[in-house]
């Protein structure tokens, strides 16, 4: 008997069902049975398989199987390849649009050939980060249910114990955030939280009240980054990009809305935007520089200088 509190989460689970999918029909009955939970969260397992790829037939009412020709054998993935293409795929189908169109070809591929074989190649890190899939199905309760949560988080400035109300997972740069308020913060004041960072996590009773969807949706905002994520105070930038630089500006959106000049006669350009933290661009000038110039603000510009300077000293 597959025991409730064995602590064994859901993408487990679907992994579990996948597999015996590969062996012939399952029953959502046996399995509720088997998994000591409901039909309703089975048949969520059932849905976020077929969603992810891997096409299902219904011979009848509670009863599912791979359509014809569907194979695990055909997949050449392992099981943890396999953990990662049904979680994405279930954040992809959230946002829907472009990304979703874009995970699905993903997936295409990713089941379809071996990197040999493909005309495309993802050079650098391509893995997100085990420690970060840890508490991923606990904050998706919490979140849904809206259940606050006790983390132990080891910040920089050390580890603390926190009471947090989650909202949303973000997911950048082969990382998880939580972006949560704090138990005693004001209910429109968010930060966010490395998930790999959190050490211990804890369900608790007590339930908070979400916050309206177009105040989260007005916080995520037109952010390129995660640093971009926020509701704090805004500020205008403007940089000059010249050479490989200017170019690269000109083919992708770097910058949270950020409008590129057309080329002067010496192909610079001029690009603005509006930023939530100095982060959105730093990065983006100490990679592109001598290139690429901060003209405005002043002492943005200053402050990046005084990086370098220090830098050069050691």
């Amino acid at each position: 008997m597959y025991q409730k509190d064995s602590g064994d989460k859901k993408y487990f689970r679907v992994l579990n069902i996948l597999n015996r999918l590969n062996e012939g029909p399952v029953r959502i009955a046996d399995l509720s049975a088997e998994f000591g939970v409901s039909e309703r969260s089975i048949q969520r397992d059932i849905e976020r398989i077929n969603l992810t790829g891997f096409h299902l037939d219904t011979q009848q009412k509670g009863l599912y199987a791979f359509s014809s020709g569907v194979s695990l054998k055909n997949f050449n993935l392992t099981s943890e390849q396999l953990s990662v293409l049904v979680l994405m795929s279930e954040m992809a189908g959230g946002l829907g649009g472009a990304i979703k169109d874009a995970f699905d070809k993903v997936f295409a591929r990713a089941t379809a050939s071996g990197a040999g074989d493909s005309h495309f190649y993802t050079v650098g890190a391509r893995v997100l980060n085990p420690l970060t899939r840890k508490f991923y199905e606990d904050i998706v309760f919490a979140i849904e249910n809206a259940k606050k949560l006790k983390v132990r988080y080891a910040a920089t400035s050390g580890v603390r114990e926190k009471t947090l109300c989650p909202v949303k997972i973000l997911a950048s740069e082969n990382f998880f955030y939580m972006m949560a308020a704090g138990d005693a913060a004001k209910a429109d004041q968010f930060r966010k939280y490395r998930v790999d960072r959190i050490k211990r996590l804890e369900i608790l009773p007590e339930e908070f009240t979400p916050p309206p969807r177009e105040l989260i949706k007005k916080i995520l905002g037109a952010a390129t980054t995660i640093w971009g994520v926020g509701d704090g105070k805004k500020r205008k930038v403007t940089l000059r990009a010249e050479g490989p630089a200017a170019d690269f500006l000109q083919s992708k959106e770097i910058l949270p809305g950020q409008k590129v000049s057309k080329p002067a006669a010496d192909g610079s350009v001029t690009v603005k935007a509006v930023i939530h933290h100095d982060m959105e661009v730093v990065p983006l000038v100490l990679h592109w520089m001598p290139e690429i110039t901060i003209i405005e603000p002043l002492e943005l510009r200053a402050a990046v200088k005084k990086s370098i300077d220090a830098y050069l000293k050691k």
